[in-house]
């Protein structure tokens, strides 16, 4: 698992590339936390080059999703790609979660 961050206007877009899963799912969690408790209100993460969620990878977005709410902040997923959303979907995370088919949509101001 690579992740990358950058400041686009208000949003830090997150970008996870790779499997995300039970091995990697604590190491993106930390960062995440390290991002949203460095100031972040606004997440977007970018699941372009996602190839892979389990359980404990949607487990890290559902806490993330809690730890901004608790500082007024929101969480949006952006341009994942079929099997991850089908994932997402099939989870109920659909119903939890803004997902946008591109990161330029959820940046927007």
């Amino acid at each position: 698992m690579t992740v990358t961050e950058n400041r686009q206007g208000t949003a830090t877009v997150v970008g996870v590339q790779g499997r995300l899963d039970a091995v990697t799912s604590s190491e993106f969690e930390k960062k995440l936390l390290g991002i949203m408790d460095g100031g972040c209100r606004k997440l977007v993460i970018d699941c372009s080059a996602l190839d892979y969620i389990s359980s404990a990878g949607l487990r890290v977005f559902l806490a993330a999703a809690k730890h901004l709410k608790n500082l007024q902040g929101s969480i949006v997923v952006a341009a994942p790609l079929a099997q991850v959303r089908e994932i997402f979907d099939i989870a109920g995370f659909s119903a939890i979660l803004p997902i946008l088919p591109t990161v330029a949509e959820a940046t927007k101001e």
